[in-house]
């Protein structure tokens, strides 16, 4: 009996990220669903990274991918259908592109397909630490039960001589967020494009949190924030 739409649900987990895809399909030239008797089923393990950035920046959300299935079950095509952001977008394409599926049947005959594959990247607390709930400062291993949230976010400022010469980028900043929820200190993790470095930082400072907790009491963290610069972007 032929199905107008099918899904395939596969649920994985490993190393603090959880990921729930279920795929859904679509004819090879995107006119439409197509009817199929058998859909795609992915035969290999899907291991995509959490990115260390990502995981310290606590960015965390669901990477729909469409990926086109060949008749041999082998990725022809790859692209985000739609993002989180693009640390965990290249990090979910990246794992997709990798996919082997048993291909798509129809009268016995194996079809080329649309698969659309939610990928779920989700912060998890360690199992040892689990009971308590506890987080972890990266920089000085202090334990926290609640991280900073930030209540004032500062824009950072597009350099002009990289407007003028249409230079894009990103920089991830750690700071020290104290106690009183005022960042401290500011240093550069990873940047594209070291123009943008200063304004990030600028940015950092001038932003302002919630201070980490306890057992009830403030305490100074560090965290790391992605900064993007993209000419057009009003985010």
């Amino acid at each position: 009996m032929k199905t107008k739409i099918l899904f395939l649900v596969i649920i994985f987990s490993f190393a603090g990220l959880y990921a729930q895809q279920k795929a859904k399909l679509q004819k090879a030239d995107e006119t439409g669903f197509i009817e199929v008797d058998k859909a795609p089923v992915l035969i290999s393990k899907l291991m995509p990274e959490y990115p260390k950035l990502a995981k310290l920046a606590g960015i965390e959300g669901t990477v729909y991918v469409k990926i086109l299935v060949d008749e041999n079950g082998d990725i022809e095509e790859a692209r985000v259908e739609k993002g989180v952001k693009d640390i965990l977008d290249e990090a979910a394409l990246k794992a997709a592109k990798n996919a082997k599926f048993s291909p798509a049947l129809l009268k016995e005959k194996p079809v080329k397909i649309w698969v659309v594959l939610p990928i779920a990247f989700k912060l998890s607390v360690d199992k040892k630490d689990a009971s308590a709930d506890t987080k972890h400062d990266s920089e000085n291993n202090v334990e926290y039960e609640k991280g900073p949230e930030m209540i004032e976010s500062a824009k950072p400022v597009y350099p002009e001589e990289a407007k003028a010469k249409g230079l894009t980028g990103k920089v991830f900043v750690k700071i020290l967020v104290g106690k009183d929820g005022v960042p401290k200190k500011a240093d550069i993790v990873k940047s594209e494009n070291d123009i943008f470095n200063q304004s990030a930082i600028d940015a950092a400072m001038k932003s302002k949190f919630t201070p980490a907790m306890q057992g009830g009491k403030p305490l100074a963290v560090w965290i790391v924030l992605p900064y993007k610069f993209a000419l057009g972007d009003k985010k």
